[in-house]
């Protein structure tokens, strides 16, 4: 006797997830706003797709600035990464990263720093310290060779970094432009990178976006230097 087997109605993501069906899941938010007033967090319902979007901004950002220090948590953030990931899709919101492809996003970001900075390059750690990456701690390449009259040599002088803005249901995107320093820290060494003044600022509320990066979109004004 045959037997037929109805044939799956599940849609996946670009990444291979399961995506949930788009049913009523007012049961499920209401769920984490309970969860997180237990907790001492009050929520309206409204606002727990930003909150959420705002706990993976401050654990990805925390992931890459504790990434090499001693002792560093790192279960912690990937736990809560992919915690919220799951949360995420089963209310249907917007995907968010993982702890994978937020390093993901920080080893192309080096990858194209490399590229830009030709043959003869040195590699050197970086901290941005304001704007929407502010925290977090790289690893990129610069030219050994100073990139532009008055500079030293060292990092790329210049990161544009995707930004997000909004929640699932308004989701804006943008771009953060930052400028090296002229000298690194003298305590740690550290290249520093500020936004860049020449340039508009990020809207206000924007966040990390740890989509993959093309190497001609990551850096500036090393290109034609070796």
């Amino acid at each position: 006797m045959r037997t037929n087997v109805p044939a799956s109605l599940q849609i996946y993501d670009h990444r291979g997830m399961p995506t949930p069906p788009p049913w009523d899941r007012s049961r499920e938010v209401d769920l984490v706003v309970s969860a997180f007033a237990a907790a001492g967090t009050l929520l309206d319902r409204d606002f727990v797709d930003l909150h959420l979007l705002e706990i993976v901004d401050k654990a990805a950002c925390s992931l890459l600035r504790d990434q090499w220090t001693d002792g560093f948590p790192v279960a912690a953030y990937t736990e809560l990464l992919t915690t919220i990931a799951a949360l995420r899709s089963v209310l249907g919101y917007s995907a968010t990263p993982t702890a994978v492809e937020v390093n993901t996003w920080a080893r192309n970001l080096r990858n194209a720093s490399a590229e830009a900075s030709g043959n003869d390059k040195d590699f050197h750690e970086v901290r941005i310290v304001e704007g929407p990456h502010m925290g977090v701690l790289l690893g990129v390449w610069g030219p050994k060779a100073p990139q532009e009259p008055d500079t030293l040599a060292g990092p790329i002088l210049m990161l544009e970094l995707p930004t997000e803005v909004g929640d699932s249901k308004n989701m804006e995107f943008g771009t953060a432009y930052y400028r090296r320093l002229k000298r690194p820290q003298p305590n740690t060494g550290q290249w520093e990178y500020m936004l860049d003044r020449t340039r508009s600022f990020p809207v206000a509320g924007s966040r990390p976006h740890f989509r993959p990066i093309a190497a001609q979109s990551v850096c500036d004004g090393a290109e034609d230097h070796g």
